[in-house]
């Protein structure tokens, strides 16, 4: 029987919550009561966010090897229960070893729960026009975690400490990713690859050679550090200035402007050149963490967390569309996870260089290197050039008319 696959990407949209809710957009929470409870620097504990990315990034390699050969359930669910546990035992912490290693873990984990199989997945069932449109819905999972998991677990770890909260953390990550997996997830339409074997596809060294693999990947090493290192840090910020209340609706800000932001371009990218439309979105991430960086009030760190927030949920969205729509399905996880794995060496790099230019000057330098650092990103992609095109299957060629557009 055939399955619906918008009940695939339902099930990809409560995954990737919890995977982003607990892990990405909580990073910033357990950042400050490490920092508060048990005495360690911003800059040690940065420096453990980006261990996790660098980890979850080259397990992601594995994990996209994986899902071409094994049914991406178990892979999941394998994913699942390594990240919980790790996740679970973060409270119980009292070094700083202790904390590398805890978050060494859930990004190991993490990785098979995220987004190397939830856009592997969405790629393979929607092969047509509608990709964007589910990508752009599955992916807003990552932003719904934030808005509903960051305000409790702040709420949470400030009532019964870091040690009380996360055990019962890992415990709802798991419990609720374990049965979703097994009951709305398949490896492909019908059981079976969607597009025909035997015709030419690219091959992956060539790819990862091309022009713009190598300047789209470069600037979204660096976007996606600004972007991340901003995150990471929002919470610590602006409660440095205001409260955890303020500083938690910030975070939560970036989550729900992200959903907006997200499901509208969905929806332009069909219609505007995915090129210009990742320009814009970068241009948009430098002018948000300006406005953050001169933040001194609520209302201004809410507005920068708001127009931030907008490009945050595209961005991260644009990076496996460009990857499909230039290279195809056929090769996708592996190419998307090349692209990843150097993008997360940005992801790990910018709270661990935001933690220490802040523990070297203040916040308020922090976001203006990562404003920088974003400026710079935009114009490495400008110089990647359009997007090439190559052999698709039937099944996910675009027509003349979308492929001219797309390359623009």
């Amino acid at each position: 029987m055939t399955r619906s696959p918008w009940w695939l990407v339902a099930g990809v949209f409560v995954v990737l919550a919890m995977s982003s809710g607990f892990g990405f957009y909580n990073l910033s929470v357990y950042l400050n009561a490490l920092a508060g409870e048990r005495g360690f620097v911003v800059a040690e504990i940065s420096s453990a966010i980006g261990l996790l990315f660098i980890v979850s990034g080259i397990a992601g390699i594995g994990v996209a090897r994986l899902i071409e050969r094994v049914d991406v359930r178990w892979v999941m669910l394998a994913g699942a229960a390594v990240a919980s546990s790790a996740l679970a035992l973060v409270g119980v912490a009292t070094e700083i070893w202790h904390v590398w290693l805890l978050f060494a873990l859930f990004g190991f984990g993490n990785a098979g729960v995220s987004l190397i199989p939830g856009t592997t997945l969405v790629t393979r069932w929607f092969p047509g026009a509608n990709r964007s449109i589910a990508l752009s819905v599955a992916s807003t999972g990552l932003s719904t975690g934030g808005i509903l998991l960051t305000p409790l677990s702040a709420a949470l770890i400030h009532d019964w400490g870091i040690g009380g909260a996360t055990p019962w953390f890992g415990v709802v990550f798991f419990v609720v990713v374990a049965p979703i997996t097994l009951l709305l997830i398949r490896s492909w339409p019908d059981g079976k690859p969607s597009f025909d074997p035997s015709r030419p596809t690219p091959r992956v060294d060539d790819v990862v050679r091309s022009r713009f693999f190598v300047g789209s990947t470069v600037a979204y090493l660096l976007v996606m550090g600004a972007q991340v290192g901003g995150i990471a840090h929002l919470f610590n910020h602006v409660e440095a200035f205001t409260d955890h209340v303020v500083a938690s609706t910030a975070v939560s800000l970036v989550a729900g402007t992200s959903i907006l932001g997200r499901l509208a371009g969905g929806v332009i990218v069909t219609r505007v050149p995915i090129r210009l439309f990742t320009l814009a979105n970068i241009v948009g991430q430098s002018i948000g963490l300006l406005l953050l960086a001169r933040a001194e009030t609520a209302g201004v760190a809410w507005f920068g967390a708001f127009v931030f927030g907008l490009t945050v949920g595209n961005l991260l969205m644009l990076q496996p569309l460009l990857m499909a729509e230039a290279f195809g399905v056929e090769r996708y996880p592996k190419i998307f996870s090349y692209a990843n794995a150097a993008s997360t060496v940005g992801v790990a790099g910018g709270p661990v260089l935001m933690g220490y230019v802040h523990d070297a000057a203040s916040y308020l330098v922090s976001f203006y290197v990562a404003m920088g650092i974003s400026a710079v990103s935009f114009c490495i992609f400008f110089a990647a050039g359009p997007l090439p095109r190559v052999a698709h299957s039937s099944a996910d060629a675009p027509s003349d008319e979308a492929n001219a557009q797309k390359s623009a």
